[in-house]
């Protein structure tokens, strides 16, 4: 009688064990009308701006923002491509400003978290317009992403149609010592989540990092309601990972590239940019300057002339 009530009381234990991991398996990756269900259960907000109803649907641009970023950065985007047939969907980025948990905002525990986000979040959209062509921006810090996902993540048959690098993060202007690199790595592994903001790890003042012809990015940053003030070190630490992976990632390459850059750029050099583009073994590649405009394109002088640039490489490439 006494082993018949210890086996009741082990299986409802197992019973309650197996109801609880159940209530705590990831959700399924949905799109919904303002945000979204990613791969593992996270879930973060999106906008997208369409054609109109009497328009009729050319292709779609995911555009994946830069580091402090947010999907409202392509407002310029939202606004004039779908006029041209081109949807344009953007979501926020984990551990940025729009994370809806507030204590994640500023880390992230591996980039390969945002590859894993981008994929899942492109196979969401496709899966929304079947049959559409699908490409990607990714501006700065999405320029890697978007990169890396393309060169690691898809099959030619989940590809995009295409990527745009839009200031793409081609390397450090500002070199940082090997001595000092190798510091930084292991106080990422003893205190990964130690913050430091940019112009502390990089010594300048933030107000001097021009990041469009009028403005500065501490300028930039006081009008900004999803400003980070610093960022963990293990963010920082992944994000040079993918720095590291650049020119593995560009050979890997299959479909068209576009890349949009300009020479004032506060993050890479022309001749780091240069020397990443022609790593790209994709047969279709393309590279644009911009010579009175700095790291943000979409917000600066010439923003018309990108738009205008990226509508006409979208038709070709829709048509080719």
């Amino acid at each position: 009688m006494i082993q018949t009530h210890h086996l009741r009381c082990l299986l409802m234990l197992t019973l309650m064990i197996s109801c609880k991991s159940i209530t705590h398996l990831p959700s399924r990756p949905t799109l919904r009308s303002q945000d979204w269900t990613s791969y593992d259960g996270k879930n973060m907000p999106y906008q997208s701006w369409l054609p109109a109803a009497d328009t009729r649907m050319r292709g779609i641009v995911i555009a994946v923002h830069g580091l402090s970023g947010a999907s409202s950065d392509f407002w310029f985007m939202g606004d004039t491509l779908p006029r041209r047939g081109y949807a344009v969907y953007a979501y926020d980025l984990r551990g940025q400003g729009h994370d809806p948990v507030v204590s994640e905002r500023g880390d992230i525990r591996s980039a390969n978290q945002w590859l894993r986000d981008l994929e899942t979040f492109h196979l969401l959209v496709r899966a929304k317009h079947p049959g559409m062509s699908v490409f990607w921006y990714g501006e700065s810090l999405g320029s890697l992403i978007c990169m890396h996902t393309a060169a690691t993540r898809l099959s030619d048959r989940r590809d995009p149609d295409g990527i745009v690098l839009a200031s793409p993060v081609a390397g450090l202007k500002t070199a940082v010592s090997g001595f000092r690199r190798r510091l930084l790595q292991a106080a990422a592994v003893l205190t990964p989540r130690s913050r430091y903001s940019l112009g502390d790890l990089a010594g300048i003042d933030e107000n001097k990092f021009q990041v469009t012809s009028t403005t500065t990015h501490g300028e930039q940053m006081a009008v900004t309601e999803h400003h980070i003030s610093s960022f963990s070190l293990r963010l920082l630490s992944e994000i040079g990972r993918l720095l590291d992976g650049n020119s593995s990632a560009a050979r890997s390459l299959r479909m068209p590239v576009l890349f949009l850059a300009t020479p004032n750029d506060i993050l890479s050099s022309p001749d780091q940019v240069q020397t990443l583009f022609s790593q790209i073994r994709a047969p279709n590649k393309r590279l644009l300057w911009y010579t009175r405009s700095y790291h943000l394109l979409l917000h600066d002088a010439q923003r018309a002339e990108v738009s205008h640039d990226l509508f006409k490489w979208l038709e070709t490439r829709r048509h080719g």
